[in-house]
C-alpha cells in the first residue's frame, strides 16, 4: 500500500471535495470524516486514481483466493435513478440500510456486500458516502 504525507492527503481530499463542488459549510459539517478519509490515505488504504475515483483497499478483504474482493472503487457522481434500485425493499425510516444502498451504489456493488463490512472498512466507505447524501 503506497503511503503519502498528511499534507499531500489534504491536498488530494480537497481537490476532490472542490471537485465535487462541496461547499464550506458542508466541509466543516463533515470535518471529521475528512479527517478519516486523510488518514486512510496517509496509510495507503485509499487514494485517487488516474480518473479522479477513490480506490479503497479493504483492511479485511472478503473471501479467499483469485475470489477474494480486496477492493472498493467509489464513483464520482451518481443520480437518484443509478440509486434507485439498490433502495427497492428498504424502508425510508431504515436509515443504515439506506446507507448501505448508497453505498453499494457507489461501488457498483451489493448491499450484501457493503452490510459484511467490517467496521473500519464501513468507516471509510462512509466517510465517502456522506458527501454524496
Amino acid at each position: 500500500m503506497a503511503k503519502i504525507t498528511k499534507e499531500q492527503a489534504e491536498i488530494e481530499i480537497t481537490q476532490w471535495l472542490d471537485e465535487k463542488k462541496v461547499f464550506e459549510e458542508t466541509r466543516e459539517t463533515f470535518r471529521q470524516h475528512i479527517g478519516v478519509l486523510n488518514e486512510a490515505m496517509v496509510n495507503g488504504v485509499l487514494l485517487i486514481n488516474e480518473n479522479g475515483l477513490f480506490e479503497h483497499t479493504l483492511l479485511f478483504p472478503m473471501g479467499e483466493g483469485q475470489n477474494a474482493l480486496t477492493k472498493l472503487t467509489y464513483r464520482k457522481r451518481i443520480s437518484d435513478s443509478e440509486t434507485l434500485p439498490y433502495m427497492k425493499g428498504v424502508k425510508s425510516d431504515d436509515g443504515d440500510r439506506r446507507v448501505n444502498a448508497l453505498l453499494a451504489a457507489l461501488t457498483d456493488s451489493t448491499n450484501r456486500i457493503i452490510e459484511k463490512l467490517e467496521s473500519g472498512d464501513k468507516r471509510i466507505a462512509s466517510a465517502i458516502g456522506v458527501f454524496f447524501m
